[in-house]
Parts: C-alpha cells; sequence; structure tokens
C-alpha cells in the first residue's frame, strides 16, 4: 500500500490599502460617541484619549472632528443618579479613527449597578422547607432553603420569616421574624434565619428515615447499592420537640437476607449527638444514627428493618411509631457491577528518557479515589511488563497527548480490559491527562495519566479520566470543556451528599463532581448512576469473558483534529477483530486494485476530553481480512464531515 498525501488549501489573503498620504499630509478624520442607558439630566463620566496629547471628556453622545487619524482610547466610569449607581459597558475601549475621512463610532451603555443578598436558613435540615420572604425595591422572592439572590437593584430589603412545619408535624418558629438588610450595588450582602422546635411539652420519637451510602446517596434512598462493596448505614430519628441528654435513645437495626432475618442482623446504634434533631439534617454524622455495614452483607435482596427506643426507656407519648417502616422491613435496590479490569501500562518518552512510574507495589495507589468514588467492588489490576515507547514528547499545554493516546489505542489489545497509560512529565502543572469518551464503543477504552502520587494528584486524575472511558462527560466547573448539557447542577456541585466510608468522612452537596475541574472533588448522583449504567450495560468492554480469536486483520487508524480526518498507515496483523459498534457519519473503506470494495465501515469516533485547545476525535478498527483478500487491497479512503482522504 501507498502512502496518503494529503493536501491542504492554502489560502490567499489580498490586503487593499485605500487612500494615501498627499504632500499636504494626511487627512482629518472624526469620531461619534454614543452614550446610552442614562436618566436624563444625568451626565456620563467619559474620558477619550488618542494622537498628539488629545484628551477630552464627554458626557453625552456627541462628535468629535477634526482628530488625527490613529487608535483613540475610551474610557468610561460609574455615575451616580440619584441613590442608584450606573455603571459602563464597556469600560474601556479603542477605536481608531481612519484616514479616509470616514467617521468612526464608539458607544457606551449604561445600566444600573446590582448587588447579591446571601441568606443562610438553619434548624430544619435536609428534609423541610423554610417560609422566608424578601421584598425589595419592586421585587419580591419566596426562599424554602440557604440561598443566594443574584441581581438584585441596590436598596433596602426586608426579609420577613414565618412559623414552617417540619418533618414530623413539629412546628418550627423562625428567629429572627423579621429584619432589613442593605444592598449596595457590586456587593453581597449577607442574613440569617434561625428555626427552632418547641423546648417543652410531651415528647414523641420518631425515625424519619434512614439510607445505606456507598460513596454517595440520597435522602429518599434514590441511588442504588454495589454488590459486595462496604456501606454506611444513615438512620435518621426525629424529636417532635429539642430535648435533654437523658432524652437521646439508641437504635436497633435488623438486617433480612431475602426477607430472612439472619441470626447476626441484629445492632443496637448509638449516637454522637447530644440532644435529637427536629427536623432530619444530612449536614453532619452527628445528626444521625450510624453503622458501617460490610460487603458481604451489601447482598440482593437485603432489606433493613429500624426501631427507635427498642426497650421503651424514654417516656413518650407515643410509643406506636418507633419502627420504619411500620410495616415489614425496606428493600434496598442492590446491583451487581462487573470487575473491573484495568491494565497499567509505564509510558517511555523516547526523546526525554521520562518513564511513568507504575509498578506492582504502587498499583493500587493510582485506583483509590477510583475504588472510594465509583460503583466498584471488584478490581483486576495489573502492570504490563514492557513499557509502551513513543517520541512523542508531552508539553503543559496539551502538545503531544492526543498524538499519545491515539498510538498507545491503536497498539493495546481488543481483549475485555481498560489500558491506562501512566506518563511522568517535566512540569507540576498543566495537562495531566487525556481520555476517550465512551459513546458505547468497545474501542473507547483508552486513558493516559501523570503519576504524580502526591497528594492523590495521580489518583484523582485517574478516577476522572476512567469516568471518560465510562461515557461521562465534563459537569461545568472550572473551564471544563464540553461540559455535560444535562448535568443538573449548574455551579457542577454533586447536590447529594457523599461520604468516603473508608475513613467516615462526610461530603457536603456543595462539593464539586470529579468530572469537573473545580476542588475539592467527589462523586454526585448524576455522575455515579451514570457510571454505574454504563458499566452494567457494557460487560463486554468492563469484563474479559471469552476473547474472540486471532485471526488476519487490517489495523486501520486514525483521528479528526478540528474537522479534518487524518488517516495513518494500515498494518497487516494477526489479532482479535475490533469493529465500529455503531454507525456514524464517517467511513472507511478499503479498494481492490479493480475498484472492488473490500470493506466498507461506517462509524462515529471517540472523542478525546482533556485537551485545552483543539477538539479530537480517534478510531482504530482491526478488521478481519484472509490473507488472500488482504493481498488485493489497495487504497483506503477515510470520508466524513464533507472531507475525504
Amino acid at each position: 500500500m501507498s502512502p496518503t498525501l494529503r493536501i491542504r488549501p492554502i489560502w490567499l489573503l489580498t490586503a487593499v490599502l485605500l487612500g494615501c498620504d498627499g504632500p499636504s499630509g494626511p487627512s482629518l478624520g472624526s469620531m461619534r460617541l454614543t452614550v446610552l442607558g442614562l436618566p436624563a439630566g444625568t451626565g456620563a463620566a467619559i474620558t477619550i484619549t488618542g494622537p498628539g496629547g488629545f484628551s477630552q471628556s464627554a458626557q453625552v453622545t456627541q462628535t468629535f472632528s477634526q482628530l488625527t487619524p490613529g487608535t483613540y482610547t475610551i474610557a468610561a466610569a460609574s455615575v451616580t443618579a440619584g441613590t442608584a449607581e450606573y455603571s459602563p459597558s464597556p469600560a474601556t475601549q479603542t477605536v481608531t479613527v481612519p484616514t479616509s475621512g470616514a467617521t468612526a463610532t464608539a458607544s457606551v451603555f449604561y445600566s444600573q449597578a446590582t448587588g447579591n443578598l446571601s441568606i443562610t436558613i438553619t434548624g430544619l435540615g435536609t428534609g423541610s422547607a423554610a417560609a422566608v420572604t424578601v421584598t425589595g425595591p419592586g421585587y419580591t422572592q419566596d426562599v424554602h432553603a440557604t440561598t443566594t439572590l443574584f441581581g438584585l437593584d441596590p436598596g433596602s430589603y426586608l426579609i420577613s420569616a414565618r412559623d414552617t412545619v417540619a418533618e414530623g408535624g413539629t412546628t418550627h418558629s423562625p428567629t429572627p421574624t423579621s429584619q432589613n438588610v442593605t444592598v449596595a450595588a457590586g456587593g453581597t450582602a449577607s442574613a440569617s434565619v434561625a428555626y427552632s422546635a418547641p423546648s417543652s411539652g410531651s415528647l414523641n420519637l420518631r425515625i424519619a428515615g434512614m439510607y445505606i451510602t456507598q460513596s454517595t446517596q440520597t435522602y429518599p434512598a434514590t441511588v442504588p447499592l454495589v454488590t459486595g462493596r462496604n456501606g454506611y448505614l444513615r438512620v435518621f430519628v426525629i424529636a417532635n420537640r429539642t430535648t435533654a441528654p437523658a432524652e437521646v435513645p439508641n437504635v436497633r437495626v435488623r438486617f433480612y437476607d431475602g426477607g430472612v432475618l439472619p441470626v447476626d442482623s441484629a445492632l443496637i446504634v448509638n449516637t454522637q449527638a447530644v440532644s435529637v434533631p427536629t427536623a432530619v439534617d444530612e449536614d453532619s454524622l452527628g445528626y444521625t444514627w450510624n453503622v458501617p455495614v460490610p460487603g458481604s452483607r451489601i447482598q440482593p435482596g437485603l432489606s433493613i428493618q429500624a426501631e427507635v427506643d427498642p426497650a421503651n426507656t424514654i417516656l413518650e407519648e407515643n410509643e406506636t411509631d418507633n419502627l420504619f417502616p411500620a410495616v415489614g422491613s425496606a428493600v434496598a435496590d442492590v446491583q451487581t457491577v462487573p470487575t473491573l479490569r484495568v491494565t497499567f501500562v509505564p509510558i517511555l518518552q523516547a526523546t526525554t528518557g521520562l518513564q511513568g512510574n507504575v509498578t506492582n507495589s504502587n498499583k493500587d495507589a493510582f485506583l483509590d479515589m477510583t475504588r472510594r468514588m465509583h460503583p466498584v467492588a471488584t478490581v483486576d489490576a495489573v502492570v504490563s511488563g514492557q513499557p509502551f515507547t513513543t517520541t512523542r514528547t508531552l508539553q503543559a499545554d496539551g502538545a503531544g497527548w492526543a498524538e499519545l493516546l491515539s498510538e498507545f489505542n491503536a497498539a493495546m489489545a481488543a481483549d475485555g480490559r481498560y489500558y491506562y497509560g501512566v506518563v511522568r512529565v517535566s512540569y507540576g502543572s498543566g495537562v495531566a491527562g487525556v481520555a476517550y469518551v465512551s459513546q458505547g464503543s468497545a474501542n473507547a477504552h483508552a486513558a493516559l495519566g501523570w503519576d504524580h502520587l502526591t497528594q492523590g494528584s495521580a489518583s484523582i486524575v485517574a478516577a476522572h479520566e476512567l469516568a471518560h472511558n465510562w461515557g461521562r462527560n465534563h459537569a461545568p466547573c472550572g473551564g471544563a470543556l464540553n461540559p455535560d448539557p444535562l448535568y443538573p447542577q449548574a455551579d457542577g456541585s454533586i447536590g447529594s451528599y457523599g461520604l468516603d466510608v473508608a475513613t467516615a468522612t462526610l461530603k457536603r452537596s456543595s462539593v464539586r463532581d470529579i468530572m469537573g475541574y473545580c476542588d475539592p472533588k467527589w462523586i454526585g448522583e448524576y455522575s455515579y448512576r451514570g457510571v454505574m449504567n454504563y458499566r452494567i450495560a457494557h460487560p463486554l468492554v468492563a469484563s474479559s469473558g471469552s476473547a474472540t480469536a486471532a485471526q488476519p486483520a487490517i489495523l486501520i487508524w486514525g483521528r479528526v483534529r478540528d474537522g479534518e480526518p487524518i488517516l495513518e498507515p494500515a498494518f497487516q496483523l494477526t489479532t482479535a477483530p475490533r469493529l465500529p459498534t455503531r454507525p456514524g457519519p464517517y467511513a472507511v473503506t478499503g479498494f481492490a486494485e479493480d475498484g472492488s470494495t473490500l470493506f466498507d465501515l461506517s462509524f462515529t469516533p471517540s472523542p478525546v476530553a482533556d485537551l485545552p485547545s483543539s477538539s479530537e476525535e480517534h478510531f482504530v478498527f482491526a478488521v478481519p481480512l484472509a490473507r488472500a483478500k488482504a493481498d488485493r487491497l489497495s487504497k483506503i479512503r477515510l470520508a466524513g464531515n464533507g472531507r475525504e482522504i
């Protein structure tokens, strides 16, 4: 097969200069400045400077004439009209006055500056809504939980709080019931409302809910559990009034296996709390009754029953509502997820001699955060005995990373394993890893990441890149490119409470998701469910099974960079077939010398994530082709996106 000649179009840009300086020197020009947005009678604060020491102020729309051609700077400052402040946009701009006698134009738009109001609600926890109303200049908004109100007109705002009924039917009263806050332009004012339950009266204890978390969980316990993975049970006990230390109960928990009560299932659970919460609150482990649950107990058919004050040692007005659920037991949704089989490969950069440091003794450190965050129970991790050598030199700005990933992916076997190339780089800040974002393709199972194990960096990178292989796009945080448009939290936070089971460390809902670029990181329900669903739906990618027998094939690989298709040289080899799993906008076709078609594959290339500058998609196929047919192969054509090579 002859090499492919790639021809790129060359565009000619012709510059035409109109007009010239005559014997009398350059002609003078003019500039029209338009000022918008200010109330009648209010002048702008604008200064124009330019060639020859030109400097002049402007307050209204006007035309400046007899200007020396050149570049002028227009600087606008904020102004006050009555009690309102108005800000300019843009604050600074440059305008070129031409020599042709034409009039240059510029505009400054003023708008009233706004402020923000941060409201903190305490005492109601997770499951109850506050009754707070904010009113101000032309503004009314109900607030039900801690939030920040943005874009408010400056002025005085009244915050009114009313009684609300928390979960369990207990009325909570706010303090204060009314307060005034001044919102200033460009600033953020703050206010707090604290809710509390009655401090006297007869006592009633009940269990409002419970859940097992293995990494992330919602209060209604909607996130499925992974078979065999350790978990952590939180039981939410609430009281109808404020309690004394002597009124803090214990809880008995029973675990059922397929409806049958095991002999060792009854546990008495205590709490660190000095009082019983009056509303469900996930924000501290001290507000719940907690116990670790071993993975051996988390199996399909698991159900749980909890009882507060099982020995009836605390006097209550109602002793009949202490069981949860009131009848039977709560059945857990337990899913079996395939074993994660991953091969680590050290990458050797021949140009620098740098080789990624991954060995049998440190391979578990690379998977530490993957085990803690992702729905993973069992792992089969091995380290390649031979490094993968590349002539690419990896740079902080992303240079070399995409080409290395393409070469690495083409060289890896199609054996049902994930391949993770470990690199060493000469910098401490920059691109740390890249990976394919799988769209159901069995070929999108390769990723690269650096070996900086200090402070868990390499482990965080691996958890991020592997999740791309499992179909996850970026969370919208920290400037991550191509964020998932369906991600439920606009700030890239996890949205639900997480827990590091290994250390019993709570992760608040404001922590950012592993798929974004913000810190600190954990994983939220959306990403966790996405990874679990992908791994269950694609078991042939996540587990080995019986590999397809090796046979003669043609290795075809390439990429699409910023819309331009690139076809790499093809090779004959004996390997397991790797074919497209779904059709797409691209096609690769093999022709014999007589023009007949030997193969024709429609496909969708796999996007590369975490490149800072270019858009890349890659593909690699091992097309089964008997030797006799391979000898007839004369030409390979890659077509798509209106281009063909």
